[in-house]
């Protein structure tokens, strides 16, 4: 059980590795309340959907409710993994046209436009969008077995971590890799999740 958890902890929080990486990139810092505040907030929206997940568990039988819930993480996470593979391949064709400059445009551009600096109203915003990230695979993850501490520990943990991370080492081109892989990361661990509480 520690193992799924910390699995969906991770997975759960490589959006925060991701932005924090893009906010580094342009030299803004995230404050340790900020952080705090955005990790509780994402923290929050997983235990509401761990919570929400185990109550319809509650009412499936037990290896139906597993099943269920493994299958959509698998799928869950194949589904991540094919769209970044289709970003990726948008992007590979756009590079290829003549007078187009190699650059990273997703999300980078997306946080840019919409916060173009971090005030403390994007704090929340930005805290709800990633909660709301997390409500399918909460939801499914409690629904194959994954019980709600762990999984909030980890989370909680692991946002805390990768945003600092990510924010501090936004110029490394090592987690600037990371952040472009967050999608496939984030498939393949939900995958394996879904896999492990399938047949534990």
């Amino acid at each position: 059980m520690l193992i799924a958890s910390l699995l969906f902890g991770i997975s759960a929080s490589l959006d925060a590795l991701l932005v924090g990486v893009c906010y580094g990139v342009k030299s803004i810092r995230i404050r340790l309340w900020q952080n705090l505040v955005i990790s509780l907030v994402t923290l929050l929206g997983t235990c509401l959907s761990v919570g929400l997940g185990t109550r319809l568990a509650a009412l499936l039988p037990g290896a139906v409710g597993d099943c269920i819930g493994s299958i959509i993480l698998i799928l869950l996470g194949f589904y991540y993994i094919v769209k970044w593979g289709f970003v990726s391949l948008q992007n590979s064709k756009k590079r290829a046209l003549p007078g187009s400059v190699e650059e990273w445009k997703e999300p980078e551009a997306l946080i840019r436009t919409v916060f173009p600096q971090l005030k403390p109203g994007e704090v929340f915003t930005l805290s709800l969008t990633l909660s709301l990230n997390n409500l399918s695979a909460g939801l499914s993850a409690s629904l194959a077995g994954l019980t709600l501490f762990p999984a909030a520990a980890s989370t909680l943990v692991c946002s805390i971590l990768f945003l600092s991370a990510g924010n501090r080492l936004g110029g490394s081109p090592l987690l600037q890799t990371a952040g472009r892989a967050a999608d496939p990361l984030s498939g393949a661990l939900l995958m394996g999740l879904g896999i492990i509480q399938l047949f534990h």
